[in-house]
């Protein structure tokens, strides 16, 4: 008796912890994009890694729990065939991603609640990203203000003009500089993207077209 108690309290707890998974990822991938909530951006970055180990965990629950099943066997193979791959491919890349770190964080003057972060990115096409991080009652949110490619004529600064405007200065010949406003939910009232393979006044739609 206590052998089965023991053994249904194990399939509970796995069932539960591959339940919270779940909820995390799709709470993440929910966030995901504008404003996305700083606290579930893991489990939004590791959504497949995620789904592998859920799948790993209802395997072991099926070997655990349907001892006396004929399905027990098929059912704990098909899932450990998806999980295991998933979780071995999603690790194996997301220890190969893309290099990234902070190039830059500055605090909005006379605001606490709020800060800019300019990110590298050193991919196949390098580019500088730039975020404004802002304090809510659920946590702190991310929005994207500016990506620019190119290692040269990309993202070279950014700093406060004021409380709610950000100016972005571009390097290489052109030395642009483009102000965005912040609204106060911490959204700007625009994002600017830039490739290395358009002219910089296609920010502002005054490049020629052939």
């Amino acid at each position: 008796m206590s052998f089965i108690c023991e053994r249904r309290r194990s399939v509970f707890l796995l069932l539960t912890l591959a339940f919270l998974l779940g909820t995390a990822a799709l709470a993440g991938a929910a966030t995901g994009g504008q404003g996305g909530l700083m606290l579930l951006s893991w489990p939004r970055e590791q959504a497949f890694l995620l789904a592998g180990v859920i799948l790993i965990l209802l395997a072991a629950a099926v070997l655990r729990g349907l001892v006396k099943s004929p399905l027990r066997t098929t059912l704990a193979t098909l899932l450990l065939l998806l999980g295991v791959p998933l979780t071995w491919i999603a690790g194996t890349f997301g220890l190969l991603d893309h290099d990234e770190w902070e190039v830059k964080t500055q605090a909005a003057p006379g605001r606490g609640d709020r800060r800019l972060v300019m990110v590298q990115y050193n991919g196949f096409d390098p580019a500088r990203c730039l975020y404004v991080h802002q304090d809510g009652l659920l946590g702190e949110r991310r929005w994207e203000v500016g990506c620019f490619m190119g290692e040269e004529d990309g993202l070279r600064d950014a700093t406060w003009t004021s409380p709610d405007r950000v100016r972005m200065t571009l390097g290489g010949w052109s030395e642009e500089s483009y102000e965005v406003t912040i609204f106060p939910s911490g959204q700007p009232e625009r994002v600017l993207l830039y490739g290395s393979v358009i002219c910089p006044g296609d920010l502002r739609g005054e490049c020629q077209r052939s």
